[in-house]
């Protein structure tokens, strides 16, 4: 519990400091009030029942609203001022995290137990959406009621020091109570979160564009209506029991409270009917122990609130000390000032918790200028192999080189400078044409410009009144655009030159393409990347007539490699493969490839 709570104290006091001032002074005139209004009947009662001079009264009375107004109005102020100050604490830490998500080892966000881990980490930090720092504000609480409760116990203690160790025993049974229920629940709360973030992706997929098509066409809503409704029935479990818990807790903490009332009202009313204490008194004692029963609800609510939560510190010291291996280097050497070559020697590779090579055996050699195609049918290790390449994950065994260094050694920023990539599941942003281009907030509108009169896209683009500036989908602007296959595909090839990179690949981003469109881009792209290393990937023959090199991968290995006239010679898997698409990159017209 202190751990978690040092945790947000220290980071809310490198944040903003302010917000801590403000969270204290808070508790402090959120005090006040409370303990007037305990002891203000005492006062009016004794002075009407003594001497009853009504100037007194009336002093007293206009002194006591005063002084309430002004904590009252106080403790409003400071109440807001610190939920602006924890929205600064809240804007840095998520993009704090955010860049933590962007700097992790790519491995882990293909990892379900990172998602279960983060799902966790934000229940701690976001206390599972009642708000940033929720535990430390609850932590100021107890402060604010221990003083409360400091009070009421020399109340009743200055009453009867025997009626005050019933109260803290009671007190105490029902604290332990409260823990052991609150942690069941934690519990629960924790096995429930994987079945949360399934509910999440089944409700989201109704409503996300991607999906539209295939679930109208194919009527596909029945089978994941039924998906929902199964993962809604099991979380309806989890609640239930939930429900379950609580209704236990709320029931014994009724019953102490239950006891506690009885015993302070059968001893106050005995107390007064014999004469040892006045009216007045009463009224005092009366509002303390009621004050003490609530305060003590409270403080343990809060307590308990605190060692629930805490239960997910453990997942958010995991979250912010997850590997940035790849990130970090090891040696963060400075790239050089041009590129030469980059060799893989005896390169393998197995995903994590696989026991299974996707790689294995991997040597080839490629420089400055050379036009490679990487070939192979689905699963044969093409699309790992430039993984590799750009870092998002490291051989298992093995090392790739660039000018004949390690290039785990290098600074990891400098490198994916060197390198720019059309993946096959390539992604636009919701953002203008020219940011999703450069990716950044400065562009050069006429390289963009240039880049896509190349491409063939311009007269796509003066289609819009906003030129470069149109913003690619329609999330957050009616007057955006969805970008068919093809635009889609050539913006994406846009985004790899105006990188200008002495490395470039394309991992078969246009497989939804036609062979005969797929060549044009082919043959475009081949155009732009002159002078630099040019990797193509593709399962389809399209790239491979105008490379210097033809890389052939089968089940994970190299199979042949060599250029297009040596391997169609050699008459084994690449000439097969060539042989079997070669109708499509036929010449009409000449009848000739």
């Amino acid at each position: 519990m202190f751990k978690s709570l040092t945790f947000l104290w220290k980071y809310a006091w490198n944040v903003q400091k302010s917000y801590l001032v403000c969270l204290i002074l808070y508790q402090i005139t959120n005090t006040i009030p409370p303990l007037l209004i305990m002891f203000f009947p005492k006062v009016l009662l004794d002075e009407l029942m003594g001497q009853n001079r009504i100037s007194y009264l009336l002093t007293y009375i206009i002194i006591f609203s005063i002084v309430i107004f002004l904590m009252k109005f106080l403790s409003d102020f400071l109440k807001n001022t610190a939920f602006y100050k924890r929205c600064i604490i809240l804007e840095k830490f998520q993009v704090e995290l955010n860049t933590k998500l962007s700097k992790v080892d790519y491995a882990c966000l293909e990892d379900p137990e990172f998602l279960n881990l983060k799902q966790n980490a934000e229940k701690f930090l976001y206390a599972n959406g009642q708000g940033f720092s929720f535990v430390l504000d609850r932590a100021m609480e107890i402060i604010s009621k221990v003083m409360i409760f400091g009070t009421v116990i020399w109340i009743i203690a200055s009453l009867n020091k025997a009626v005050l160790l019933v109260f803290l025993c009671l007190a105490f049974l029902n604290s332990k109570a409260q823990m052991r229920f609150k942690k069941a629940y934690a519990k629960l709360e924790m096995e429930k979160n994987p079945k949360e973030r399934e509910l999440s992706y089944f409700m989201n997929v109704f409503s996300d564009v991607k999906y539209g098509k295939e679930i109208r066409m194919n009527q596909g809503q029945y089978v994941l209506m039924d998906f929902l409704k199964d993962c809604l029935h099991r979380l309806w479990k989890f609640y239930k029991n939930q429900m379950y818990i609580m209704d236990k807790s709320d029931f014994f903490m009724h019953l102490m409270d239950f006891f506690q009332r009885m015993v302070s009202y059968v001893y106050m009313v005995f107390m007064v009917s014999k004469g040892f204490i006045s009216i007045a008194n009463f009224t005092l004692y009366i509002n303390a122990i009621a004050t003490f029963t609530t305060s003590m609800d409270e403080v343990i609510d809060s307590v308990n609130d605190i060692n629930q939560y805490s239960y997910y510190f453990e997942a958010v010291e995991k979250f912010m000390n997850l590997p940035m291996d790849i990130y970090d280097g090891k040696v963060n050497r400075n790239m050089p000032s041009h590129f030469e070559s980059l060799e893989f020697r005896n390169v393998g590779f197995k995903y994590g918790g696989s026991d299974k090579w996707a790689l294995k055996d991997i040597n080839c050699f490629m420089k400055a200028g050379d036009k490679i195609a990487v070939v192979g049918e689905n699963g044969a290790g093409k699309t790992t192999f430039i993984k590799l390449i750009c870092r998002l994950y490291d051989p298992t065994e093995g090392m790739i080189l660039l000018n004949g260094v390690d290039i785990k050694e290098y600074d990891y920023v400098q490198y994916v400078k060197f390198i720019s990539t059309v993946f096959q599941d390539f992604q636009l942003f919701s953002m203008s044409l020219k940011e999703n281009v450069s990716l950044s907030r400065k562009s050069d509108e006429n390289r963009i410009q240039g880049i896509f009169d190349s491409l063939g896209i311009s007269a796509f683009v003066k289609k819009y009144k906003k030129g470069l500036n149109v913003r690619v989908h329609k999330d957050f602007d009616s007057d955006g655009f969805e970008p068919s296959g093809g635009v889609a595909q050539k913006i994406a090839i846009s985004r790899a030159i105006y990188k200008d990179t002495p490395i470039i690949i394309l991992d078969e981003p246009t497989a939804a393409l036609d062979p005969k469109s797929e060549s044009e881009i082919y043959e475009q792209f081949n155009e732009l990347s002159k002078n630099k290393l040019a990797i193509f990937i593709s399962h389809r023959m399209a790239s491979t007539r105008f490379c210097d090199s033809i890389i052939v991968f089968k089940n994970g290995s190299i199979e042949e490699m060599g250029s297009h006239y040596e391997l169609m010679k050699a008459h084994s898997v690449y000439w097969n493969l060539f042989n079997m698409q070669s109708k499509y990159y036929m010449n009409a017209e000449s009848g000739k490839l």
